[in-house]
Order: structure tokens, then C-alpha cells, then sequence
């Protein structure tokens, strides 16, 4: 499944399936930093809602799968041998690909994960899969061939502080991982300091992937929705509201009226997808619209939202908070 469809519309079971990702380039020789862990720090054991993970000794070929895993690996100075292959241009995220120094093998993600032979052949003594959308498919495979992490709460659920943690834990780092939460705490910080008006304002987050309808984020345990908390925003009252156990829900267009916020952002799979709600009375004439308070999200900020990481964040902060307060008012 494409990635950008389903780190949405995959929690609603209800997407299409895309055509999967192109082949990527690997680099057969490419090592990991040293962890420079004491050799006394092993072994190491992190537990998850899919087990335990043990670790004898300072991995030394790590493989991470989710944009949560690769940036807390990249930042605790380890260079991952395999990572998972995102939509972007490349296969790697704009905001991960400067802090590669290797070129790893990308993964590509079916409907039901990595190709855990795939993942075997690269050799490694630890699979980073905290942020791992498709986990509970991968794990049974994964776990006997190697130490494998898995979400601590639910897919998509954990914040990115809580899968650095399990990453620097395991590679013998955790003061390095509490620094950069501290770092980029402060970045987060920094914005509710010159945007207070964001404060108490409401938003809304939704996907078009088909005409006729949009699915929106309607749960408050999602990491995206977790994210525009961190801002002082929160989720507009009709969407929380929404009857559903998923994180998302699709609703016809005749119900778009939900969606209203302070600030509306709408992420569009195809380019006529755009074109056509755009020029649709139903969705021209909702406030948010009329005012200037909407935002079509492009590729990469969409990502950056639906997948933060200690990179992402700093990224969305950026590239999208300015748009965000602008939309806002504040």
C-alpha cells in the first residue's frame, strides 16, 4: 500500500490500494556508527506491546522502519544498513537525508509490511520498528531472526519521544536521546512563545484519495493530532466527535461542513483531486474557506504530520507553522 495513503486512510480500512514504490539502491557495505556504549551496558531490554527486545551487545547493523526509527537512529549517530522507503523524492524524507552518510537499503512497505527475507539478508542484530505502522504483520516474522521493537501503546499512537527512547536505550545512548527531546521540546516551545494565539485555536487534518469523499483525523490519541497539541491547538469539537473506534473516518461530501476548524489542512493524492474540491460550492463555502484559513498540504508536509519524528517535528515547525498561524490568525 502506498505509504501516503495508508498513514491515514489505512486506520479506517478503507483504502485503495496504489501501485507500490519503485526499486532502490542499496549499499551492500554500509556500517552503522559505533553505539560507543560501554561494553558493561549489555545486555539492554526494552518492553513493548508485542514483547520484550534484547539486546547482548552494542548493535552494530541496525535496520529501522518507520520515519520515527531512521530519524532517532540518524540522531543518535548510528547509520542504518536498511530503512523503509518513503513516497518522497529519492525514497527518503527531505528532512532525514541530510544526516545520511551511507546509502541503506530501502525496504518497501506491501500491504502487509517489509519482506522479512529481504530484512534478514541485510544481516542485522537490531530492527527499530517502534514507529512500524505494519508491525503487528512483521513481528511474528521478524522477532525470531532478530531483536525487534514494536509500538509501547498502539500503531500510531506512541509520540516519537517515547520511540527515541526505546532506540537510544538499546543502543546504549539514553543521555544523548533525552538531550534531543530536551532540543527539539525547545523548538516546539519556541512556538507557542511567537504564536500565543495559536493557544486554544482548532484545526482539522484530512486526506482526499478519492472523489466524493475526505477522510479526516477524528481521535485524540493520534500522533498527528498529539503534534497540533503541542502547538496549543486542538481538534475541532465536530470531528472529536465523530462515532468510530479508528483514528480516521470518510465522509461523503455532503457532510464536509464537519471539518470546519480555525485552520482546515486537506492533503490531495492526485493533483484533479484538488482541482475538483476546490470548485466544489459544498467545500468554497465553508468559513474556514471563505476566510483564508484553508491549507492544501503538499507531499512532504503532510508526511511530516502524519509521521513526526524528532526530525519531522523541527521540519513541520518550519515549512508549515508559519502557513498554520497565518491560517489561524495568530
Amino acid at each position: 500500500m502506498n505509504r501516503v495513503l495508508g498513514s491515514l486512510v489505512a486506520l479506517t480500512l478503507t483504502a485503495g490500494t496504489l501501485a507500490a514504490c519503485g526499486s532502490s539502491s542499496s549499499d551492500d557495505d554500509a556500517a552503522v556508527a559505533g553505539s560507543g556504549a560501554p561494553a558493561g551496558a549489555y545486555p539492554v531490554s526494552v518492553t513493548h506491546k508485542l514483547g520484550t527486545t534484547t539486546v547482548e551487545k552494542a548493535p552494530e547493523r541496525v535496520v529501522a522502519l518507520s520515519d520515527a526509527d531512521v530519524d532517532a537512529a540518524v540522531l543518535l549517530g548510528v547509520q542504518p544498513v536498511g530503512v523503509y522507503q518513503t513516497v518522497a523524492e529519492g525514497g527518503i524524507n527531505p528532512w532525514t537525508k541530510p544526516k545520511l552518510t551511507t546509502e541503506p537499503k530501502q525496504l518497501v512497505q506491501g500491504e502487509n509490511g517489509v519482506d522479512p527475507e529481504e530484512v534478514a539478508a541485510l544481516n542485522p542484530d537490531l530492527v527499530l520498528a517502534g514507529g512500524d505502522y505494519y508491525i503487528d504483520n512483521e513481528y511474528k516474522a521478524l522477532s525470531p531472526l532478530v531483536p525487534t521493537t514494536a509500538y509501547e501503546t498502539g500503531p500510531f499512537e506512541d509520540p516519537w519521544q517515547t520511540t527515541l527512547r526505546q532506540a537510544a536505550k538499546l543502543l546504549g545512548k539514553t543521555g544523548q536521546g533525552e538531550q534531543i527531546i530536551t532540543d527539539v521540546q525547545a523548538k516546539v516551545d519556541g512556538v507557542t512563545t511567537q504564536y500565543p494565539d495559536l493557544a486554544g485555536k482548532t484545526f482539522t487534518i484530512s486526506q482526499v484519495y478519492e472523489a466524493g469523499t475526505i477522510g479526516v483525523l477524528r481521535s485524540d490519541a493520534d500522533v498527528t493530532v498529539k503534534a497540533f497539541n503541542d502547538l496549543g491547538m486542538k481538534l475541532a469539537p465536530a470531528v472529536a466527535a465523530l462515532p468510530g473506534d479508528d483514528f480516521a473516518v470518510t465522509l461523503s461530501l455532503e457532510k464536509i461542513a464537519t471539518i470546519d476548524a480555525d485552520v482546515v489542512l486537506i492533503y490531495y493524492t492526485e493533483p484533479q483531486l484538488k482541482a475538483a474540491l476546490e470548485a466544489n460550492t459544498l467545500f468554497t463555502n465553508l468559513p474556514a474557506v471563505k476566510r483564508g484559513s484553508y491549507i492544501a498540504l503538499e507531499s512532504d508536509a503532510f508526511m511530516a504530520l502524519r509521521n513526526p519524528s524528532p526530525l519531522s517535528v523541527p521540519y513541520f515547525i518550519d515549512t508549515t507553522v508559519p502557513d498554520v498561524a497565518k491560517a489561524a490568525g495568530a
